[in-house]
């Protein structure tokens, strides 16, 4: 039997979690008569407050939350649909 250099077991990928820049900001997005939510999460502020202002002005509830550390999000502001 030849021998071969390569593993005769798979090797499973382990995923990488970057710990060093968590995502700061989430926003939890709900359109009235949609029984789903909408997730969104990034560390940009800006983008994080332009997307608010745009689903708000579109008739979505908008929950603007700060990342706490360890999974935890505080809501700090919430967002109304504009009629």
């Amino acid at each position: 039997m030849a021998k071969t250099r390569h593993s005769k077991h798979k090797r499973t990928g382990h995923p990488k979690i970057s710990l060093s820049t968590p995502e700061k900001y989430r926003l939890v997005i709900t359109y009235p008569g949609d029984p789903t939510t909408r997730h969104f999460t990034t560390s940009d502020l800006a983008q994080a407050r332009t997307i608010a202002r745009r689903n708000a002005n579109t008739g979505a509830r908008v929950d603007f939350q700060h990342h706490q550390g360890w999974g935890r999000y505080t809501t700090t502001r919430t967002y109304q649909p504009s009629d």
